[in-house]
């Protein structure tokens, strides 16, 4: 192989890995407009990461992280929930954001309410755990978190 098919190939993992990340911001700009436009009262706050993942406080209590997963050419959304402390961090779901700006093969990451709704499903066992516990006086384990996620 030469220099020029090296540089051939390089490009072409550049030009793919870019398209990528532009896709990620799309996402991220739809997630953060559509919870933020939003009309409903979700109990979010959009929190700042150094990092390239997002952070909502959930009832002041819980962070939900939304990033992709690490690893160069991952494709993988990955959501987390973990106390405010940071401790506890628990894996709640996942989904495929493609080169082409669409998630799980079938939202667009342009459109905020479809990729609100979908995060919004994707993040629907914490906030059955939470009403489920708060409607019995009971307390929150992140274990319960973790179960109603994987269920």
């Amino acid at each position: 192989m030469n220099i020029w098919e090296l540089s051939e190939k390089a490009e072409y993992i550049a030009d793919k890995h870019q398209r990528l990340l532009t896709q990620w911001q799309h996402y991220c700009n739809s997630l953060i407009q559509g919870i933020t436009l939003s009309k409903a009262k979700l109990h979010h706050a959009v929190g700042c990461n150094p990092d390239d993942s997002l952070r909502f406080f959930l009832f002041d209590h819980f962070v939900i992280h939304v990033r992709l997963a690490e690893g160069f050419n991952s494709h993988t959304i990955e959501y987390y929930v973990e106390k405010r402390n940071g401790e506890d961090r628990v894996l709640i779901a996942k989904a495929i954001l493609d080169d082409e700006g669409r998630v799980d093969n079938s939202i667009s990451n342009r459109n905020r309410e479809s990729v609100l709704e979908h995060y919004l499903e994707k993040i629907h066992p914490v906030y059955e755990s939470l009403y489920s516990a708060v409607h019995t006086d009971t307390p929150v384990s992140m274990g319960q978190l973790q179960q109603s996620a994987q269920a």
